[in-house]
């Protein structure tokens, strides 16, 4: 008994400690955050009050334009819905918005990190001897740190963004009741569409279910913001969705999409497209090859992280907050046993921490060129690995 309180009371003092870093480190990057170092500081957030503001008082949703003396022309860009969902920002204070959205940005963060520790250290732990609440804490601290490092975190602090509660809510969608399965996946594609991406692999998993769920759900809050805001819905639909160039540049260094790299590298012409378009059908095939795979074995985390990697490859145009699917599986990889996950789990922490910086480069060479394009190619790594990588190749275990 003695042996095993001294050990509970050494993991609660690492725990304590890197707490202590974690908290440490989410103060400072805040107090930078609040420092007069560049323009656009939760820029996104600015945007989503303005525009909810305008649409709700009326006036076209998509003709609000943010105005900055360096950052102008920016609309919101979302569906309808993602305005409902946000419109408690309208009667917030400004300032008041920025400290809640922060602080909720930190949380959830947070939240996602411990989702993976609790269901890695469980996946180790002996039959009957679940890790204790000291080590799950210490782990959750521990990959917090490097995690708050990384550019993706990082560029969605910055600009106020929503992609990681969008993120969480797919992430977190397998967790429910199987009944419920797939009401946060289809309430985080009307937010944004990406997360669509999990209605094919709910049909290939035969998750038939979960599928319908989904899409139902996404047809209902789509429904909801029609009758609400049938003006901006109409729009949305039928002219704003197909315009991309609202959105940004495909040959724009900050995209990190398979598409953004090829029209980098090639150009911006059809036969870039048809590349892009060979090369999206590939990844696909072995995403949805490992999602299938560790759905069958039980895995419903590592195939929901393989189906988020890979929103991030095919979409035309991924911002780097966009790429905090990869940060997640780089997470998940150093929980995994053996030193091959660690590896690789080390060499993503280090492209996406040693990214040069948060800039648009309109021509680059030498080793700039080669880190700009690192994060975009990092995502290859996840396919050509997987969500649990194992070396020799680990025992397929019966579901």
């Amino acid at each position: 008994m003695a042996a095993q309180a001294t050990t509970e009371q050494r993991n609660w003092f690492t725990a304590a400690g890197l707490i202590s870093i974690a908290v440490t480190v989410a103060a400072m990057l805040v107090f930078a955050l609040n420092q007069p170092l560049g323009p656009g500081m939760l820029g996104d957030l600015e945007i989503y009050k303005g525009a909810i503001s305008y649409g709700l008082s009326g006036q076209p949703l998509y003709d609000w334009v943010y105005l900055h003396p360096t950052v102008h022309g920016l609309g919101f860009t979302y569906p309808p819905f993602a305005a409902l969902v946000l419109s408690w920002l309208v009667p917030v204070d400004l300032g008041v918005a920025k400290v809640i959205w922060t602080l909720l940005t930190f949380a959830v963060a947070i939240a996602c990190i411990n989702l993976l520790v609790r269901s890695g250290l469980a996946a180790k732990a002996e039959p009957g001897e679940p890790p204790s609440l000291a080590v799950q804490v210490a782990w959750t601290a521990g990959l917090a740190i490097p995690f708050m490092f990384t550019y993706p975190f990082l560029h969605n602090l910055v600009v106020g963004q929503v992609s990681l509660f969008v993120i969480a809510l797919a992430l977190f969608d397998h967790q429910l009741p199987r009944r419920w399965q797939g009401v946060l996946v289809g309430l985080a594609a009307a937010i944004k569409l990406t997360p669509l991406v999990f209605v094919p692999y709910f049909l290939i998993t035969r998750q038939w279910r979960q599928a319908a769920v989904a899409s139902g759900t996404f047809a209902g809050a789509t429904l909801l913001a029609f009758v609400v805001l049938p003006q901006a819905s109409i729009v949305y639909w039928t002219e704003k969705l197909w315009q991309t160039g609202r959105v940004g540049r495909t040959d724009s260094t900050v995209s990190k999409s398979l598409l953004s790299f090829l029209t980098r590298l090639m150009g911006d012409a059809t036969a870039t497209k048809v590349a892009w378009l060979v090369l999206a059908v590939a990844v696909t095939v072995v995403a949805f090859w490992w999602a299938r795979r560790s759905y069958q074995e039980g895995d419903l985390l590592s195939a929901t992280l393989m189906v988020g990697a890979l929103s991030v490859a095919v979409s035309p145009i991924s911002w780097p907050h966009h790429q905090l699917w990869l940060i997640l599986v780089g997470c998940w990889w150093a929980l995994q046993p053996g030193r091959l996950p660690k590896a690789l789990a080390a060499i993503l922490l280090v492209i996406f921490v040693s990214y040069p910086a948060f800039d648009d480069y309109p021509s680059v060479s030498g080793l700039l060129a080669v880190g700009v394009e690192l994060p975009t190619l990092a995502v290859l790594l996840l396919f050509g690995f997987g969500p649990k990588p194992a070396w020799p190749p680990a025992g397929r275990m019966q579901p």
